[in-house]
């Protein structure tokens, strides 16, 4: 099965760690539809005719809806009773999964947006949200006195979905006078969240020191393409005589022929010799390699320098940019999102760097062919992303570069350049 989502988001992780749990075989594509290319979009379509992520890609069809997804992968689990162990429970784990999406996050999100920069900021909304947000946050903390599950004694769909939106306000905005008002919460956020599937998905559990200052900036407005003005009727004009089609000139074999190749390689990265490195074969090898130095290993044992190349990329910053975590994430998602028909040709490390407010935006790719390739170049934001090509098959220097980058994975952490990890994304 193949599940189309934005890996940071918490309903993209939440499959991705039920299917871990439940022992099924998943495969994720990022794919965010907005700024997707009209045929990319009507391809999508044919998987989900609301084109929103994540959509899962079963042999059956496809699936929308997150919790549907959810669901689903629940009731393929091979004895990890992810959907409760009666029917009774089974009842129970619906009813948290409707109680997050219909009480629970209509009544915190108003709140949390404002520090990611979801909400437009007013301080006297901004307060009563608040009020809400906590009063729904103290039912919880009643619900979960002495228990260490939502439904029975062991871990199910109804945990893992509200779990992963917690996370998300633990590691950001609740501090430790918000954890010790909310001492059952936290206990149970921080018990699953050190679950083996969960930090093998998303890393070890951090909750915040300092939390996000709320966004007081002016949000960007995503306008809809407008719809077409409506055509002025105009007077009928006589019809012309209709002109005897012209003869088609036949095309000789060779123009034919030269067609055809030309059809056939739309991409010029398609066109190049043929490689003894298998990019795609490599990928799958990586991602779920419990060793990501022995995979690297592997990597140069196999790298074929005349087929595929690599590459250190560091992002130039405008004035006021890099000084906030979530924003400068926005930032690296946005460039990767936008590179979506470049997958097939590469893989990268992409991370964000160093401390607030003055972090940046690396990584380390290798991709086909031994140039920037037009994906890169004519990129909306090509020309503040910078490339350096590495020597990895004779220089010592810019194999520990490309090490560095791709076996560092534990944020908050791990350092790269000198610069404490932060954020860390595949593209694959």
């Amino acid at each position: 099965m193949k599940l189309y989502g934005i890996s940071g988001s918490s309903r993209t992780k939440k499959i991705i760690i039920a299917a871990a749990y439940a022992q099924v075989d998943l495969t994720v594509e990022e794919f965010f539809p907005r700024g997707q290319p009209e045929d990319v979009l009507k391809e999508f379509r044919k998987k989900n005719p609301n084109v929103k992520v994540p959509t899962l890609e079963t042999p059956e069809g496809c699936i929308y809806e997150s919790n549907a997804i959810l669901r689903y992968i629940a009731r393929q689990s091979k004895g990890a009773k992810l959907y409760g162990a009666s029917k009774f429970e089974e009842a129970q784990v619906d009813q948290y999964l409707d109680w997050v999406s219909t009480l629970f996050e209509p009544s915190v999100f108003p709140y949390a947006g404002v520090f990611f920069g979801y909400v437009q900021y007013n301080a006297e909304a901004h307060a009563q949200n608040k009020e809400k947000a906590f009063k729904t946050l103290g039912l919880l903390e009643t619900l979960l006195t002495g228990e260490n599950h939502l439904v029975g004694s062991h871990i199910t769909i109804a945990d893992i979905n509200l779990v992963c939106l917690l996370g998300l306000f633990y590691r950001y905005i609740f501090d430790e006078s918000v954890r010790k008002q909310f001492p059952n919460i936290t206990k149970y956020v921080e018990k699953i969240s050190n679950e083996e599937q969960f930090t093998r998905i998303q890393g070890r559990f951090v909750a915040c020191k300092t939390p996000l200052e709320p966004y007081t900036g002016t949000l960007p407005v995503f306008e809809e393409s407008k719809k077409a003005e409506p055509k002025q009727k105009q007077a009928p004009q006589p019809k012309k005589e209709k002109e005897a089609p012209k003869p088609k000139k036949k095309k000789s074999e060779d123009e034919e022929e030269e067609e055809m190749r030309e059809a056939k390689a739309k991409n010029p990265l398609d066109a190049l010799p043929p490689s003894s490195f298998n990019l795609f074969d490599f990928k799958t090898l990586f991602v779920n390699h419990p060793s990501k130095k022995e995979a690297l290993q592997t990597f140069w044992d196999q790298f074929d320098p005349e087929g595929y190349s690599v590459w250190r990329m560091e992002y130039e910053k405008a004035e006021g940019e890099g000084k906030i975590l979530f924003l400068t994430s926005n930032l690296m998602n946005g460039y990767l999102q936008r590179l979506e028909n470049f997958r097939k040709y590469a893989f990268g490390i992409v991370g964000v760097y160093g401390d607030e407010p003055n972090l940046e935006v690396r990584g380390c790719w290798v991709w086909r062919g031994t140039e920037i390739p037009a994906e890169i170049k004519e990129h909306v934001s090509g020309e503040w992303f910078h490339y350096k090509k590495l020597d990895v098959k004779n220089s010592e220097e810019d194999r520990k570069i490309q090490e560095a980058y791709w076996t560092s994975w534990n944020e908050d952490e791990d350092k790269v350049e000198g610069l404490t990890l932060r954020d860390v994304k595949y593209f694959k």
